[in-house]
């Protein structure tokens, strides 16, 4: 059945509050589950749930206002002390708060679905009998924390219900008069797909909630208005170098350089109110996995602590969007792969719960995200073993290959390490969809472990896809631009210092030998007749990698707004983008990460 509401603002204001509640309750039921005297967290969480039914009962959506009820009533029996937060609970809990979640999903889709509600509400109703087995009451020492803390009045549902008084519960499920100044919810059309997205917490007047949609058309202005700075900088020092040696040319260039100064300053600054806009928290991302690990731990029988750290980190929300499925299939990975089962710990003198790190920090212009495991750690031996049996590396490549490289071999497509394929794992796949998608946000993911002592796999992401930092490099009479954050250092030097070892150049770096990569060659750049001795190197790091690219001159740094190539020549081996450069050229944007592993080790992109 479509909706339609008379007032869509009022609707989209529901949706949005709804979901920020929502997307918290699984965070603070996980909590509550391992800190059951935690009376506000308790009177939070009702508080929560007693909104979204006074909301969903003033704008008539009766299913939703249904499971609401229940579930409330369950949170006030815990809340009274009647109930022992237990397991089997939060279970039932977590599985109405998964139903009313799909019911706000039906709403912001435009469409009301007649859902099957019964099965979990009649697993919400034990906990409602006096005499049922489930509801043991606290023991005295439990009561008097209960005892203290009377039970307050259910507050009035805001911001949509604080117009109506509260709808009594046997009559929740009524349709809503019109009389009663309610709006009628029929044949609404959709809100807003993003209309559940805001820019910053909205508990005063000082913040604003803007649509992303006008968020990303501004971005992108900002991304213009960076690229018609870098015009004007390039016209002023055109003139500077061929302008009339007059008084009127001199006046002029003294304040087009004023100009071009100050409107460089203006766009800068701009720019960073737009990206500060964009940013939110990493903690978006990071609150829903308590859940995840808790369901995870006891489908598996382990015990496990999860420890989230700076989850106040901020990042664009473009990058916040995309990382969600890799930090899942990590996640998932630690606790079925890397932590062992309680026994298996402590047959090896572990403690019988294991822990799990999941952490985000800035580090430059990059946010690096850790997932750290204190379990079995990755055996390269039997991933080498693996591999080889499946047919994905065959003997010859695995003999030329570090420890550093084999541990990469997780992520190649098809790759598991499971005898048996079950719901969690065992498929061959997971980990090649982790990297996939990772390198589309222009990062980079690395591994580090020790057998019998755990793992990490560290995420290095970039801020924001919008803007970059380059470095400008000329190849014979083609312009690239490489990312800044991948540039180690320059090198100027001579191509006799060049040598060649199995087929591959290389330049002896200090007390390391550095394999050398010809953009020339790389991107069959037509070779110019200008004859040199010295060339650059453009030394660029990924992960513990490190290759010298050869290019003819460095043209300095500049910051860049990337376009994307189109879906005709997207995925192209070894270019992020483009960019326009101040004097109208297009110039494409180098990828380190797609260069070094599209590479045939001759210096050409492989077919």
């Amino acid at each position: 059945m479509a909706i339609e509401c008379e007032d869509q603002e009022l609707l989209e204001g529901f949706l949005t509050e709804t979901t920020e509640l929502l997307e918290k309750l699984d965070d603070d039921l996980v909590a509550l589950e391992k800190t059951p005297s935690d009376t506000d967290l308790m009177n939070g969480i009702f508080r929560s749930i007693h909104t979204v039914k006074g909301a969903s009962s003033f704008l008539g959506f009766e299913l939703l206002v249904k499971v609401t009820h229940k579930t409330e009533d369950v949170l006030n029996r815990l809340r009274r002390g009647e109930l022992v937060v237990t397991p089997e609970i939060m279970d039932v809990i977590l599985e109405a708060v998964d139903l009313v979640k799909l019911l706000v999903s039906d709403i912001k889709g435009g469409d009301i679905i007649d859902r099957e509600i019964d099965d979990t509400i009649a697993k919400l109703l034990p906990f409602l009998s006096e005499n049922a087995k489930e509801a043991t009451v606290l023991k005295p020492a439990s009561s008097e924390v209960s005892a203290a803390v009377p039970t307050p009045e259910p507050p009035s549902a805001e911001p949509a219900a604080q117009a109506a008084p509260e709808t009594p519960p046997v009559q929740a499920s009524a349709p809503v008069k019109a009389s009663e100044a309610t709006p009628q919810v029929k044949n609404a059309p959709a809100p807003p797909k993003d209309a559940d997205k805001k820019v910053d917490d909205l508990s005063d007047n000082s913040t604003v909630r803007v649509d992303v949609k006008r968020l990303d058309d501004l971005m992108n202005q900002v991304g213009e208005l960076v690229l018609e700075r870098n015009r004007m900088m390039q016209l002023n020092t055109d003139y500077q170098g061929h302008g009339e040696n007059t008084n009127g040319g001199a006046v002029f260039g003294e304040e087009f350089s004023k100009l071009s100064k100050r409107i460089s300053f203006v766009t800068s600054e701009l720019q960073m109110q737009v990206l500060k806009m964009r940013m939110i928290p990493v903690e978006k991302v990071f609150k829903k996995f308590p859940r995840i690990v808790r369901n995870m731990a006891r489908d598996l029988g382990k015990e496990v602590d999860l420890v989230i750290l700076g989850e106040e980190t901020e990042l664009d929300r473009s990058v916040v969007d995309e990382i969600g499925d890799p930090l899942i299939h990590l996640i998932r990975n630690a606790m079925d792969h890397g932590l062992e089962t309680p026994d298996e710990r402590t047959a090896t003198g572990k403690t019988r719960k294991g822990t799990l790190v999941l952490s985000a920090a800035h580090e430059g212009n990059q946010i690096v995200i850790s997932i750290k495991d204190n379990g079995r750690g990755i055996d390269p031996d039997r991933i080498a073993r693996k591999a080889r049996e499946k047919g994905l590396i065959t003997d010859e490549q695995l003999a030329a290959m570090g420890q550093r490289e084999i541990l990469d071999l997780i992520f190649l497509p098809g790759f598991s390490t499971k005898e048996k394929a079950t719901d969690l794992s065992g498929r061959g796949v997971g980990m090649d969809v982790v990297r996939t998608n990772i390198k589309k946000l222009n990062g980079i993911i690395d591994i580090k472990s020790e057998l019998g002592q755990g793992s990490e796999f560290i995420l290095k992401l970039p801020l924001t896809l919008a803007i970059i930092q380059s470095l400008l490099v000329e190849v014979e009479e083609e312009t690239y631009s490489i990312p800044l954050a991948a540039v180690l250092e320059t090198l100027r030097v001579e191509e006799r210092e060049f040598h060649t070892i199995g087929g591959q150049e290389v330049l002896k770096l200090r007390d390391s030998v550095l394999p050398l990569m010809r953009l020339q060659k790389v991107f069959n750049v037509q070779p110019s007749e200008r004859s040199r001795i010295a060339c650059y190197v453009v030394i660029v790091g990924v992960a513990e990698k490190r290759v010298g690219l050869v290019v003819s001159r460095l043209l300095g740094q500049q910051e860049v707004a990337i376009k994307s190539l189109g879906k005709y020549l997207a995925n192209l081996p070894g270019i992020a983008g483009s960019t326009i450069l101040g004097d109208g050229r297009v110039t494409l944007i180098i990828d380190p990460a797609g260069l070094l592993e599209s590479s045939d080790g001759g210096g050409r992109i492989a077919a």
